[in-house]
């Protein structure tokens, strides 16, 4: 309990007790003379007053005279309170002779002890002594003394002394309290302050008043205090510091997936850390009570391999251990991870001390990376192989088969008919239906060990592995097509499929798989190209023609580029008198070599390419060219008008009317001046875009010709509607005209709806005088063709005009 109270106190307490003792054995040794002065006076007094007595009673008592006595005692003790107070004298008899003094007394007390200790506590006291009577009879006398008087002077002694014992002590006291305050109020402060830096409140500071020790002591306590807040706010610091960077390291470890692991080597024991057994799918506890290795859990074609990548490098072979391996997890199954380590060497002995490292939960990335591959080599919509994957297995083929002899496979390259026409009738969605059936058909017919691919948009291609011969391929391709145009219901709509297969057949030899691919391919164009031959084997000769081809459209870009192609012109001539009233303007393409290349060539190429509207703006451009230059020079009226043929590809173009106008205008020419010639394959196949271009060129002031009228279309049932002001007769009727009667009535049919309708009609491949004059019999108007003159160069027309004009 005294431990609890402050130095303060406790030195008061200390001095207090030290005080109250010293007083205490002070007044106790006072008491103790007082007591024994009062006990000498007391026996001083006792002593005097029995010397008295025997004296009275020596001069009475012997002569009987106890009354007298009585009488001279009563008188001497009358009143008295202080001295001797009474005096009772009795014989043998104990009966009473002599009573003097305090009459109420009636009985004799007995007397005290003869003892002047005892007397100290009395304030009266009794005295018996004998006394020697007449007769030699011995009594006795009692006396009583007050010490009334010697107790109070005692009392007030004492009193006194305790009075200035405790003004001592509180005397003391407070002295001793102001020493101590004095003495402990730096202590104090310093115990508020030691009880503040423990508190945590290290800006806590001591008054520094004074130059005495304690003063010197607070000084030194402020500048520890400064210190250690220093030192603890560095301290918090670094634990900031510290905690921040546990907890980047936690979160980034928690983010990275990684679970840590420590591997003392010397004692062979491992550590690891929770995230470690969560990778399992263990509790931490399930997994440290587990008491098998790691390797233990690795899957079975991993451990052998792991086992020597960490031998490797605990031997120093690899600068750090990483590896992917598969692991197996709580439920059963194995999940791949990646576990990263390095060594710690002894520097002495060189070796492998220690090993810590992390393992990674790698799964999603190694199905990722899976699934990237798959879809990376496999086509999205059907799931089958892409060309890349189909050339990897076609270029394995081609490698087998040059190890083994006699080995023949087979690709084909299958092309899905009218494709275009289902996504643009029906939607996207019913065309991508419609690959996924054709898909699934193809992967249903096709054999154990052969592989199917799309390799473009409705494009597959089938690799046919180990057959024995070539009508194998034939066989299955033939079935293949069957199957494929059974009946498929796409929308609500019946469709049957048609394919076009190209074949190509391998065994030893061939060094690349894009030349098989490329070979499929081209057996597949020719028989697209063949109205018959749905299935095409590949030949030789097809890889040849396509190289032509192509050198054929770099060498077309060319002249497009260079304007090497130029316009010819062909007479057109009234029947009546023979006289030119135009010319069409034809293509021509001039080469410096011996072989020509005719229209009929490279025209379509040109339309592949996406050409053929610059090839017939150049055409419009040398036509204005030359019209400008004849009219300038006076070889022709205003009549007289050039045709130049429109494909149907550039009625696609949205300002077709605003080109040909603008070119026409540039050369100062009216827009009557020429004349659009366009197909009537093109009238029949786009008719709607083909009617709202044609109008467009009408209302600009433009001249329409139907080239090809009769080819095989429902001509008479759309000629009503169709905005044009001249029909050109193919010349499938003119050459034919002469020995088929029918045919001259259907042409004068024809030659006479036209004229009802406000036409004029032009016969073309007039080749005998005959055909001419038939066609002019049966009221034709015009007519173009050999007969009159071929398609010639624009310098050769000018002479043929400047003869006309010289002509009578």
């Amino acid at each position: 309990m005294l431990s609890k109270l402050s130095i303060r106190v406790r030195l008061l307490l200390a001095s207090t007790v030290v005080q109250v003792v010293m007083l205490t054995l002070l007044l106790t040794n006072s008491g103790r003379l007082i007591n024994e002065a009062t006990t000498g006076s007391l026996g001083t007094l006792i002593t005097q007053n029995a010397a008295m007595l025997n004296v009275v009673t020596a001069a009475y008592v012997p002569q009987g005279r106890y009354q007298d006595l009585q009488d001279a005692l009563g008188e001497l003790l009358g009143g008295s309170r202080e001295g001797l107070i009474y005096v009772r004298i009795t014989d043998s008899t104990g009966q009473l002779r002599v009573r003097a003094g305090l009459p109420e007394m009636d009985v004799l007390p007995p007397p005290n002890e003869d003892s002047a200790g005892s007397y100290v506590s009395q304030t009266l006291i009794h005295v018996r002594r004998p006394v020697l009577l007449e007769h030699n009879q011995v009594g006795s006398v009692q006396f009583g003394v007050s010490v009334t008087p010697l107790v109070l002077a005692k009392q007030r002694i004492l009193n006194q002394g305790i009075a200035i014992a405790s003004v001592e002590v509180l005397l003391t006291l407070l002295l001793l309290g102001a020493i101590g305050y004095l003495l402990t109020r730096n202590l104090g402060r310093l115990l508020r302050g030691s009880q503040a830096i423990a508190a945590g409140r290290l800006s806590h500071r001591l008054p520094e008043q004074g130059n005495d020790e304690l003063a010197q002591l607070c000084r030194h306590f402020n500048r520890m205090a400064a210190a250690l807040q220093s030192r603890i706010q560095e301290l918090e610091s670094t634990a900031r510091q510290l905690a921040l960077s546990e907890e980047r390291y936690a979160l980034a470890t928690r983010a990275a997936n990684d679970g840590l692991w420590d591997w003392d080597i010397a004692n062979n024991k491992t550590y690891f850390a929770p995230r470690f057994a969560e990778i399992l799918g263990l509790s931490f506890k399930a997994f440290t009570d587990d008491k098998r290795s790691i390797i233990d859990h690795l899957h079975p074609d991993d451990r052998e391999p792991f086992r020597l990548r960490v031998i490797a490098h605990l031997k120093r072979e690899s600068a750090q251990l990483m590896a992917e391996h598969r692991i197996r997890h709580a439920d059963g199954d194995y999940r791949w991870i990646l576990i990263c380590g390095m060594a710690v060497y002894d520097p002495t002995s060189g070796r492998a001390i220690r090993m810590a490292g992390s393992i990674s939960d790698i799964h999603l990335r190694k199905r990722a990376e899976d699934q990237l591959i798959h879809d990376a080599l496999h086509d999205g919509l059907t799931g089958l192989a892409n060309r890349a994957l189909f050339v990897e297995h076609l270029q394995n083929t081609l490698r087998h088969a040059d190890r083994v002899t006699d080995n023949l496979f087979a690709v084909l390259h299958v092309n899905i008919e009218r494709f275009h026409v289902v996504n643009d009738s029906l939607g996207y969605a019913a065309g991508d239906d419609l690959l996924r059936l054709v898909a699934s058909r193809i992967s249903a017919l096709a054999r154990p060990g052969d592989v199917v691919g799309r390799v473009a948009g409705d494009q597959f291609a089938v690799l046919l592995n180990d057959i024995p011969d070539a009508g194998e391929a034939i066989r299955f391709s033939e079935n293949l097509q069957t199957r494929l145009a059974e009946n498929a219901e796409l929308n609500g709509h019946m469709l049957y499929p048609k394919t076009r297969i190209g074949v190509v057949l391998g065994s030893g030899g061939f060094h690349s798989a894009e030349d098989l691919m490329r070979d499929a391919d081209n057996a597949m164009h020719r028989s697209r190209s063949s109205a018959e031959a749905s299935i095409t084997v590949f030949q030789s000769a097809m890889h040849q023609q396509v190289l032509r081809d192509l050198q054929l459209e770099s060498q077309l870009r060319a002249a497009l580029n260079e304007r090497q192609l130029v316009a010819h012109f062909q007479p057109i001539v009234d029947l009546r008198d023979g006289r030119m009233i135009g010319f069409e303007a034809l293509v021509r393409w001039p080469q410096a070599s011996a072989r020509r290349i005719g229209p009929d060539v490279f025209i379509p190429v040109a339309e592949s390419l996406g050409l053929v509207h610059e090839l017939g703006m150049q055409m419009l451009e040398q036509s204005c060219v030359c019209l400008k230059r004849w009219r300038e020079q006076g070889l022709i009226d205003q009549n007289l008008s050039i045709s130049v043929n429109l494909s149907a590809r550039q009625l696609s173009q949205p300002d077709l009317a605003d080109q040909i106008v603008a070119c026409i205008e540039r050369h100062g020419l009216p827009p009557g001046a020429l004349k659009l010639e366009i197909t009537e394959g093109t009238l029949v196949t786009r008719k709607e875009l083909a009617m709202h271009q044609l109008g467009k060129l009408r209302a600009k002031g433009l001249r329409i010709l139907i080239d090809d009228f009769g080819t095989g279309y429902s001509s008479l049932s759309y000629l009503h509607s169709i905005p044009c002001d001249t029909i050109k007769l193919d010349g499938s009727f003119v050459r034919e005209i002469e020995t088929m009667p029918r045919l001259r009535t259907i042409v004068a049919g024809s030659i006479r709806l036209a004229h009802e309708l406000g036409m004029s009609v032009v016969a073309e491949c007039i080749e005998t005088s005959s055909q001419a004059d038939m066609l002019r019999d049966l009221g034709c108007d015009y007519g173009q063709g050999y007969l009159f003159a071929a398609a010639e160069p624009a310098d050769q027309i000018r002479h043929r005009l400047e003869a006309q004009r010289s002509a009578p």
